[in-house]
């Protein structure tokens, strides 16, 4: 019998900040790990054009991406 392998899921929101430091509506993803979703954060953050984005796993502030970071 096969073992399966399961990877805990968590659900990351992901806001923009434009640079008139609006924020929008936040973004939800569901991802493997802090690593995964400061990825997308970054790649989300080129496509919409922001200024920056935060990256949230519930409260807990997991990393701010910066457009200038890049």
């Amino acid at each position: 019998m096969a073992k399966s392998t399961s990877v805990a899921v968590r659900s990351y929101r992901i806001y923009f900040r434009d640079s008139m430091n609006t924020l929008s509506p936040p973004f939800e993803v569901d991802l493997g790990s802090d690593g995964e979703a400061r990825d997308v954060a970054q790649l989300m953050l080129h496509e919409r054009s922001a200024a920056s984005a935060e990256v949230w796993d519930r409260a807990r502030l997991v990393c701010v991406a910066r457009m200038d970071a890049a």
